[in-house]
């Protein structure tokens, strides 16, 4: 059996039900509770072009601003330090050398429209010395030809990771392991497989057991955040996943903590804004929709859950992966327009 790395994602993933705005407190307070837990890969937050980096915030226009969340010193632990970059939004030619800054690596996600142009920006990155992570979003929507022709572009580039990534929260177990079964056969064994759950059909810890009991020989890294964090249904649960690896994969993580993260950060912005299981979330994943989709139809208090299945039915799928609010203001009205001709 490989490794298993977890990769905490609060500070990012995050950072959707907060607006990112954790403080600079916080922040250090997350990064360094991860570390002394023993958590293998933190991801500090967003790279991001086009706005103002401000210290409370987890969204960097650079990535020398990283440095003044982490911990420092023997507190740093053995973390590698990393961020993630969406594909179009931010200039990879202006990152400075890995050697300059003081993360790790860079996650680069991408639409599978970009995927070609992605992986020429994931070369960039590599080149600059940064351990790359490639995240192909909604990894389900590929067909069998297509991700074995990423698979095999991303042999070519040698990264550190290639992701599956299940966006809205809707891979069952069946599909989890078909695609890995395929990265995993196909994929150069020197890259680790990642896997970023979602937990809107509350599949998340379901799914990354049934990973780690593959038993693989390939080296895995599995996402989440600490008490889920995350937009929507929210993200697999680091004090959870931790705690199953101890307690089957003989890892070693100290739950004090992680425990501490949850108590004195993360549970102040969950009253602030829950997140997790809702009929909303449940229902844009059973569509294979966007989850703010289902968010946008909650959010006009005026639909019941099958009124909200009704208007998710009848989605053009090619509208579906991308969320669109005029398109799901369109469905709505003419939705509320037709109940109203059938009370007449």
């Amino acid at each position: 059996m490989g490794t298993i790395q977890m990769l905490d994602c609060t500070l990012r993933d995050g950072g959707y039900c907060n607006d990112c705005r954790f403080g600079l407190d916080n922040q250090r307070r997350i990064t360094a509770g991860l570390a002394a837990a023993g958590v293998e890969i933190i991801e500090c937050g967003f790279l991001l072009d086009g706005v103002l980096h401000h210290p409370d915030v987890t969204r960097f226009t650079h990535p020398e601003q990283i440095g003044a969340v982490l911990p420092r010193g023997r507190a740093a632990g053995r973390a590698r330090y990393v961020a993630l970059a969406d594909y179009g939004k931010y200039d990879f030619s202006r990152l400075p050398p890995q050697a300059e800054v003081p993360i790790q690596g860079i996650r680069v996600a991408f639409h599978k429209k970009d995927r070609r142009a992605a992986l020429e920006a994931c070369r960039t990155v590599r080149e600059k010395g940064y351990q790359v992570f490639v995240q192909p979003m909604v990894s389900v929507s590929y067909t069998e030809g297509e991700f074995l022709d990423l698979i095999a572009r991303v042999n070519a580039l040698q990264p550190y990771a290639f992701y599956i990534v299940d966006s809205f929260g809707t891979l069952q177990r069946g599909d989890l392991l078909r695609l890995f079964r395929l990265a995993e056969t196909h994929l150069d064994p020197a890259v680790r497989i990642g896997f970023h759950p979602h937990n809107n059909l509350q599949l998340a810890f379901a799914n990354a057991q049934a990973l780690v009991e593959q038993n693989s020989p390939r080296d895995l890294i599995v996402d989440s955040s600490v008490y889920g964090m995350g937009r929507g249904a929210g993200n697999l649960n680091t004090e959870l996943f931790a705690r199953y690896l101890n307690d089957r994969a003989g890892a070693s993580y100290r739950m004090g903590p992680l425990l501490d993260i949850l108590d004195g950060v993360v549970l102040d912005f969950y009253r602030q804004n829950p997140w997790g299981y809702s009929a909303a979330h449940y229902l844009s994943a059973s569509h294979q929709a966007h989850p703010d989709y289902g968010s946008y139809l909650e959010g006009k208090k005026t639909l019941t859950a099958r009124e909200m299945d009704e208007i998710l039915v009848g989605m053009n799928p090619e509208k579906r992966r991308m969320f669109d609010p005029d398109y799901i203001e369109e469905l709505y009205r003419a939705y509320r327009t037709e109940q109203k001709g059938r009370a007449l």
